[in-house]
C-alpha cells in the first residue's frame, strides 16, 4: 500500500492559508501521514518574514513546503480586492504546476494518495480524477459567511430581502 501522503493547497491569502497551516499541523500528528504544503511563492516569503512556520513545522519530519509562482507580477499587492485576480492568475500559472506535481511528471515528488484544496479551486477535480485520488475541498470562509449563505434563500422566501425602500 501506497505512503499516505497529502498535498495541501490553499487560496494564496492570509486566511486560508492559516487554516490550512493548522490543518497540516493536525495531519502530521500522525507520524505515518506525509504531507506537502503547496504554497505561492509570494506567500511563503511573507510566512517566511512575518512567523515562525519553519520553526513550527520543523518538528514533523513528514511535511515539507513546495512553493509555485501564482502568475501576477511581483508589484501586485495581492489584497483582499485583488482576489479575483489572485485566482485567475493560480488557474493560469499554479494550475498546471500543481498538475505536474500530482501527476509525477517533475522531480522529487512522493505521489500523493489524497489532495486537500480550497473549495474555489475548480481545476483540482479533473487533476484528482487524471490521477484517481481522492480530493477533498477545503472551505475556510468564516462562520457568519456560512450563516449568511445559509440563510439567504429563506430570507427570500420570507419577504424579508429584497429590502424595501
Amino acid at each position: 500500500m501506497a505512503v499516505p501522503h497529502v498535498f495541501i493547497f490553499p487560496l494564496p491569502l492570509q486566511g486560508p492559508v492559516n487554516c490550512m497551516l493548522k490543518l497540516a499541523e493536525l495531519l502530521c500528528l500522525h507520524q505515518e501521514i506525509h504531507v506537502t504544503f503547496i504554497n505561492t511563492e509570494y506567500i511563503h516569503q511573507r510566512l517566511l518574514n512575518y512567523t515562525d512556520v519553519l520553526i513550527r513545522f520543523a518538528k514533523y519530519p513528514n511535511f515539507k513546503f513546495v512553493t509555485i509562482p501564482d502568475g501576477l507580477p511581483e508589484d501586485n499587492p495581492r489584497n483582499g480586492e485583488q482576489v479575483g485576480k489572485i485566482i485567475e492568475g493560480v488557474e493560469k500559472v499554479s494550475s498546471p504546476l500543481f498538475r505536474e506535481m500530482v501527476m509525477m511528471t517533475t522531480t522529487n515528488y512522493c505521489a500523493p494518495t489524497c489532495l486537500i484544496v480550497d473549495g474555489i479551486f475548480t481545476f483540482a477535480v479533473d487533476i484528482a480524477k487524471d490521477a484517481k485520488i481522492p480530493l477533498l475541498y477545503f472551505d475556510t470562509i468564516s462562520p457568519c459567511a456560512i450563516w449568511t449563505y445559509l440563510a439567504v434563500p429563506k430570507l427570500i422566501e420570507d419577504g424579508e430581502i429584497p429590502f424595501k425602500g
